[in-house]
């Protein structure tokens, strides 16, 4: 699918590692050179965000919207993941003995992020533990109380590739009115997600992975009108609404008093960062989305997942332990000793299969991830070779 616009596959036998960095399209070069052609000779106003924004900004948002299913005023754009959660959380006003419902199994990031939050507003941090690796819907809803702020987890596990049923747990957290608010780096562009569809009230997702804008700092937030309305975010300037309708127009005005209040932006974009936006990443982000949505996400998710259950079947017929099982990553556990396995993991890069060895809380294992670049052939080198390695 689409794999000539995808130049690094040349490097490998068979990429299939999209969950630790996407490949980026050739179509990014287009996009990216018209921006810079822009800037470089000073073609239109480009000292403008009345110019910027509809060129380079609001296609962006309009291709992450129609990715998502939902209306291009609850779509921002953010830096990666960190920074899009980071700006939602910090949106919110807490009330101290509040306490946010997290996993144990997260990217480190996300509790690196959850515990200095709960710290300086006096949080209580409730983290789920696993089963076998696992969070079973039912231990995460007895962690819910009427006293939750907010469910903040990702809805795909970078290690084992578990899917958390969104619409069942948005109905335990909204019974008890805390928000749900989702990491969704692993999930957004490898399968469908539709946020108003499952009662997600807001979420961020790097453009590094599945989203295949990788080493730009692309990423994108979403977040509902309920959300919207209840945010109280730090303020720039250009989350603002323009005093006169535009920017430009208004910087002149001699009666201008700097410190007058001004009405906030209306939909995500009162969450924005206040100054120029970063339109370098929204037109390198803009061209990766609009390969996704030409694509469509739902022929991916068919694709994706038909790749991964071909690597689960094949590897639990050789008698290997899997996790995973309805998203587009499969961790093949060996049964070796975690330097075994590490071992098994460098032969395979060495024949230039590129996958990943992950681990966390005692689980670990071969971590493949197929994307819309690869092909069924790809997947049986991977296997061919894996058990090549495995029995050699």
């Amino acid at each position: 699918m689409r794999k000539a616009l995808f130049p690094a596959l040349r490097k490998f036998e068979a990429y299939l590692n999209t969950a630790s960095l996407g490949l980026m399209p050739s179509t990014v070069f287009q996009r990216v050179g018209r921006l810079l052609s822009d800037v470089l000779i000073f073609d239109g106003s480009v000292n403008s965000v009345d110019y910027m924004n509809p060129a380079f900004l609001e296609p962006v948002l309009k291709e992450a919207a129609e990715l998502m299913k939902v209306r291009a005023k609850n779509v921002g754009l953010s830096i990666q993941t960190t920074d899009g959660l980071r700006r939602l959380l910090f949106s919110m006003e807490p009330r101290k003995g509040q306490n946010i419902v997290s996993l144990d199994t997260e990217f480190p990031t996300l509790p690196a992020l959850l515990k200095s939050y709960a710290s300086r507003f006096g949080l209580e941090l409730r983290v789920v533990k696993n089963e076998n690796g696992l969070h079973p819907l039912e231990d995460i809803g007895r962690a819910i109380d009427d006293n939750t702020l907010a469910v903040v987890l990702s809805s795909v596990n970078w290690v084992t590739g578990e899917r958390v049923n969104l619409r069942e747990l948005s109905k335990t957290a909204h019974e008890h009115g805390a928000w749900l608010i989702i990491d969704a780096v692993q999930h957004l562009g490898s399968l469908r997600l539709y946020p108003e569809r499952e009662g997600v009230d807001a979420l961020a997702a790097g453009g590094e992975k599945w989203l295949l804008s990788p080493d730009t700092g692309a990423g994108l937030i979403y977040a509902s009108d309920e959300f919207l309305e209840k945010a109280k975010p730090i303020t720039g300037l250009l989350n603002m609404e323009p005093p006169t309708g535009d920017w430009s127009s208004w910087w002149g005005l001699p009666e201008k008093d700097p410190w007058k209040d001004l009405e906030l932006s209306k939909g995500a974009r009162k969450l924005d960062f206040g100054g120029g936006p970063p339109y370098l990443i929204a037109a390198a982000f803009g061209a990766s989305l609009e390969l996704i949505n030409e694509a469509g996400i739902e022929e991916i998710e068919r694709h994706n997942l038909k790749l991964a259950e071909r690597i689960r079947d094949d590897a639990l017929s050789a008698g290997l332990g899997v996790f995973g099982g309805d998203s587009a990553i499969v961790t093949v556990k060996t049964g070796l000793s975690y330097e075994g396995e590490e071992e098994v993991y460098r032969r395979l890069s060495e024949r230039g299969i590129a996958v990943s060895h992950r681990g966390v809380l005692g689980h670990y294992g071969i971590r493949i991830s197929p994307h819309l670049y690869n092909t069924m052939e790809d997947v049986e080198l991977f296997l061919e070779e894996l058990f090549t390695v495995m029995g050699g």
